[in-house]
């Protein structure tokens, strides 16, 4: 006899799969391929509509039914393993990238990858900023040492294409206006890198130049100051930093241990 587990993975395989099950189900009034039926089309349907929440731009331009079918694609090849809807759909810009039938809409993936740090913003864990006052009792001599803790709402994100300004084009609700927006897009102009978080006014979209966004990345990746400096010009580096705590990009910070690492100099 299997394992009750050995069943349950077998069962899921023929949910997904659309196929016969590989276990016997005990037919009745309805028999045992319609109810697995059943059980398909409620999961399909059902994790559809976590990703149409989660991606209403990328709905939006393909259509309802290419959606569809690429949504029940993404389900077979990546089924969710956490029971946390909200958190199901991190690869689908990346399956979109691969997926021959979207290869016309070539800056369909950045809109999803935009999207999914939106939809990772808005669920994230409530959390307060860290702001220029908490920072002011370090002494000159450890600022080297600060690290920093990235808020949990924020991504950074880097697209090839303008894809935040299709995502607000194609979002916008009057029709008209929605046409306008997206025929003034210019697709060929090129990426651009972007941090995505919850602030206190909602919801931000910060655009930052290259040199910025790999100064925030190495500080939200929690390497000590000090060490990220040695990539950057501290004027930029202090420039930037404001910018940050003024976006709430951090909700805390720590000092590295005294002495752990050698001193590169003081924020100015």
């Amino acid at each position: 006899m299997p394992h009750l587990l050995d069943v349950q993975r077998r069962f899921r395989s023929a949910v997904l799969a659309d196929a016969s099950p590989p276990i016997e189900i005990i037919g009745g009034r309805v028999n045992a391929a319609a109810r697995l039926a059943i059980y398909r089309n409620n999961v399909i349907g059902n994790l559809t509509r976590a990703l149409r929440l989660s991606y209403p731009a990328v709905e939006r331009l393909v259509g309802e039914d290419f959606f569809a079918v690429a949504a029940q694609r993404f389900i077979v090849a990546s089924p969710p393993g956490v029971a946390d809807l909200n958190q199901y759909g991190a690869g689908f810009a990346d399956f979109l990238m691969s997926f021959e039938a979207a290869a016309s809409v070539s800056y369909l993936a950045d809109v999803a990858r935009l999207e999914w740090a939106v939809s990772r913003a808005l669920h994230a864990a409530a959390a307060s900023s860290l702001t220029p006052d908490a920072l002011r009792e370090v002494p000159a001599e450890r600022q080297a040492d600060l690290c920093f803790r990235a808020h949990p709402s924020l991504s950074l994100v880097v697209v090839n294409y303008p894809a935040r300004a299709i995502w607000e084009a194609v979002l916008t609700a009057d029709a008209e206006e929605r046409s306008d927006r997206l025929a003034a897009v210019d697709t060929g102009s090129g990426g651009e890198a972007l941090a995505v978080l919850r602030g206190d006014g909602g919801l931000d979209v910060v655009g930052l130049s290259d040199a910025a966004f790999a100064f925030a990345g190495m500080l939200t990746s929690g390497r000590p100051l000090g060490e990220a400096l040695e990539d950057t010009a501290p004027d930029d580096a202090a420039c930037w930093l404001a910018d940050f705590l003024a976006h709430g990009f951090f909700a805390d910070f720590s000092l590295h241990p005294e002495n752990a690492l050698p001193q590169h100099g003081t924020m100015s």
